[in-house]
C-alpha cells in the first residue's frame, strides 16, 4: 500500500510539474545584456526630427480607405471560450471564470490547434468586403503565438510551431493587408504584477510602493529590452507588415514610455507600417474628454461603442462581433450581431471617415464557428451589388443633409436605408440629381425635386433586412 501511495504521489508530482502556471519557464525571461542596452540607448537618444503622424510613407496610405478589417483574438483562452487574459482576474466584472492565474495558464497544455486553416478564414472575409485583418500575436497573458526567443508561447508548448506565418501567408494570398495585435504588457513576466492585481476586489488594497528610481529604471530597461526584442521578431520574420495594433505599455513607477522613439524605431524596420495610439495612451478609450495625448498614425477612441464624432484624421472602431459571454475571445454560442446592425456600424464609421474593426475569436482547434461563414456569406451577397457605397467610400457631405446616413464617392452620394427606417427620404442637394437608382437592382427610383430638396419613398417590396442603398448621381 505504501508503495502504491508513493507511486501515486510521484505521478501527481509529475503531472503538476508538467502543468503550466504563473511564472513558469523563468529561464525564458533571462534577457540578454545587448537587448537591455539596445532598449536603454533607444529611449535615451533624442529624435533628430519630430515624427509625423499619420505616417506619410506612400505604402501607409491604404489605411483611411480600408473601411473594414477583421479583428481576431486567439490564444490559450480559446480552450475555455474565455476572455483573453482578463478571465484570470478573480471577481472581474467581464471575466473571472478561469481564475486564479494558475488555472488560466494550465490552458496552455491543451492549446494545440489541429484544424487551423487561415486561408479559409481570409477567403471568406475577402468575399465579404474585408480589406485587412488583425490577429493577436500576444495578449496581456504573455503567451506568444510564435516561437519567440523570450517569454512563453509555442516555443515551450508546441515544439516551436509558428501560428503566425500561415496567417500572414493567407492574408497575402487573399489580398488582405496584414495586421498584428501585440500587447506590450505581459502579466506573466516575473514580478511585474502584484498578487492583488489578480483579484478585482483587492485592487484598492495594493500597497503603495516606495519608488527606488535606480532599481525601477533597471527593471524597466530589462522589460523594455524583452518587449522590443519580440516586436523586432514580428517585424523582421514575416516580410512586410502593414499594421501594428498595440494595447498598453505599462511599468510600475515609470511615467514616460517614450512613444515617439519607439515608433521611430518601428518605422526603421517597417517604413510603410501604420501604428495605433495604444503604446502608452493614458486616455480612457471610452472617454473622449480624457486628458491624455493620443500618439499614433490612427486613434482608437471607440471601443464597443458607436462613433459619434471625427476624433482624428485616421481612426478605427473596434467592437465585439459575437454575442456570448466570451467577450473578445471564442464564443461557443456562435451568436453574431445581425447583419443590419453590422452594416449600420460600418456605414457610421464611413460617414465619419473611419474604419470598422469587428472582432471574433477562433476556436482552440483553429477553426471559426460555422455561423461566421453563414454571416459573411450574406454580407458577400450584399457586397456584390452595394460594395461601392461603403468599401473605399468617402465621408458624409453633412449629417444635416438627410434623414438617412450618406456616404460618397466622386459625384455620387449613397443613401443608406436600414430596416427600421420606414419614412419618406428627404435629401438636401442644392441641385437636381442626374439619376437616382437602387443599387440592389439597378432600377431607377422615382423622386420629387423642389427648392433644393429631393424626396422619395422606397416601396415595401423593395426593402430588405440589411441595408437598402440608393445611389444619387450628380
Amino acid at each position: 500500500m505504501k508503495r502504491e501511495i508513493f507511486s501515486l504521489i510521484l505521478l501527481l508530482g509529475i503531472c503538476f510539474a508538467a502543468t503550466s502556471q504563473l511564472n513558469s519557464h523563468p529561464e525564458s525571461y533571462q534577457i540578454d545584456k545587448k537587448d537591455i542596452d539596445r532598449a536603454r540607448q533607444l529611449i535615451s537618444t533624442p529624435l533628430r526630427e519630430k515624427l509625423v503622424f499619420p505616417n506619410p510613407n506612400p505604402e501607409a496610405q491604404w489605411f483611411p480607405s480600408a473601411s473594414l478589417g477583421l479583428f481576431m483574438h486567439w490564444g490559450i483562452h480559446s480552450v475555455a471560450g474565455a476572455q483573453p487574459s482578463w478571465d484570470m482576474i478573480a471577481n472581474y466584472p467581464y471575466g473571472g471564470k478561469v481564475s486564479p492565474p494558475d488555472k488560466y495558464y494550465a490552458l496552455a497544455d491543451q492549446f494545440n490547434p489541429q484544424k487551423y486553416d487561415p486561408d479559409k478564414w481570409m477567403k471568406a472575409a475577402k468575399e465579404a468586403g474585408f480589406t485587412y485583418a488583425v490577429l493577436t500575436t500576444r495578449h496581456h497573458d504573455g503567451y506568444a503565438l510564435w516561437p519567440s526567443k523570450y517569454g512563453i508561447g509555442t516555443k515551450q508548448y508546441m515544439n516551436g510551431r509558428d501560428l503566425l506565418k500561415p496567417y500572414v501567408d493567407a492574408c497575402r494570398a487573399n489580398g488582405l493587408k496584414v495586421g498584428f495585435y501585440f500587447s506590450p504588457g505581459d502579466w506573466h513576466f516575473p514580478g511585474i504584477m502584484h498578487p492583488y492585481q489578480f483579484d478585482y476586489e483587492k485592487w484598492d488594497k495594493i500597497p503603495s510602493q516606495v519608488a527606488d528610481s535606480v532599481a525601477d529604471n533597471q527593471d524597466y530597461h530589462r522589460f523594455l529590452g524583452y518587449v522590443l526584442r519580440q516586436i523586432e521578431e514580428l517585424l523582421t520574420n514575416y516580410g512586410k507588415i502593414d499594421l501594428l495594433w498595440f494595447d498598453g505599455m505599462y511599468f510600475k513607477n515609470i511615467d514616460d514610455m517614450h512613444t515617439e522613439q519607439v515608433y521611430a524605431w518601428i518605422r526603421s524596420l517597417q517604413p510603410g507600417i501604420v501604428i495605433n495610439d495604444r503604446w502608452s495612451n493614458v486616455t480612457n478609450p471610452d472617454n473622449p474628454h480624457g486628458s491624455g495625448l493620443r500618439i499614433g498614425d490612427f486613434t482608437t477612441p471607440f471601443e464597443c461603442t458607436t462613433p459619434t464624432y471625427v476624433p482624428s484624421k485616421w481612426f478605427d472602431n473596434c467592437v465585439i462581433w459575437t454575442g456570448g459571454s466570451a467577450g473578445w475571445g471564442y464564443d461557443r454560442t456562435g451568436s453574431f450581431r445581425s447583419n443590419s446592425n453590422f452594416m449600420e456600424q460600418l456605414v457610421t464609421c464611413r460617414t465619419l471617415g473611419g474604419n470598422f474593426l469587428p472582432n471574433l475569436g477562433p476556436t482552440e482547434n483553429g477553426e471559426l464557428h460555422p455561423n461566421f461563414y453563414t454571416t459573411v456569406s450574406e454580407l458577400a451577397q450584399w457586397m456584390k451589388h452595394s460594395k461601392e457605397s461603403v468599401i473605399g467610400a468617402g465621408p458624409s457631405p453633412g449629417m444635416e443633409r438627410s434623414n438617412v446616413m450618406i456616404t460618397t464617392r466622386a459625384n455620387n452620394w449613397y443613401l443608406h436605408l436600414f430596416p427600421q427606417f420606414k419614412h419618406q427620404v428627404s435629401l438636401k442637394t442644392d441641385k437636381r440629381p442626374k439619376s437616382i437608382t437602387l443599387l440592389k437592382t439597378g432600377e431607377s427610383v422615382p423622386y420629387n425635386y423642389r427648392d433644393g430638396f429631393v424626396t422619395f419613398n422606397l416601396s415595401e417590396e423593395k426593402r430588405t433586412m440589411i441595408d437598402d442603398v440608393v445611389k444619387v448621381g450628380f
